[in-house]
């Protein structure tokens, strides 16, 4: 005979076990700053234990790293060694304050600014003299790009890096 009051509870114990875990794990967080140097790349390979590929042009390298999980975060560094954009396809939200870095108080800062029809559809663009955010994501299934305007090389639209 079951002592339980409720029978169902037993069989359910493991997996409510296993989604309070999980929750209470800190998601991975990404490194790489904007305006900081190629160093960062390097980091987040192995903070995430991601494969990186990488791929050069004569003016940026191309830093790409697929996580475990088939996310991917791609790092952009321009000839002087500097991380100039970043974008991410990722199932979690990523950190952007680690993302962005110094350049996170501006963001933050125009993010406070009512978007309308943009925030329905959860997408989201910041525009400003020193950063360009556009990020859009929904359940699993986060991306967007980051890039200081200042920093993009000559010849190079940062606007189509994905």
């Amino acid at each position: 005979m079951n002592r339980s009051r409720f029978p169902c509870c037993a069989t359910l114990r493991p997996w409510l076990f296993a989604a309070a875990c999980g929750a209470l794990l800190p998601a991975v967080e990404a490194k790489a700053v904007l305006g900081a140097g190629a160093d960062t790349v390097q980091t987040d390979q192995a903070r995430f234990k991601g494969v990186r590929k990488q791929s050069a042009n004569g003016t940026m390298t191309t830093h790409e790293i697929s996580l475990p999980d088939g996310s991917s975060i791609k790092e952009y560094v321009n000839a002087s060694g500097i991380v100039f954009a970043v974008s991410w396809r990722t199932r979690l939200k990523p950190d952007l304050e680690a993302l962005l870095g110094a350049q996170y108080a501006a963001h933050a800062a125009a993010q406070g600014a009512p978007s309308g029809v943009a925030a329905s559809k959860r997408m989201r663009s910041i525009r400003t003299a020193d950063l360009v955010v556009h990020q859009a994501g929904r359940m699993n299934a986060f991306g967007g790009l980051a890039y200081v305007p200042t920093l993009v090389p000559v010849g190079i639209d940062a606007e189509t890096l994905r």
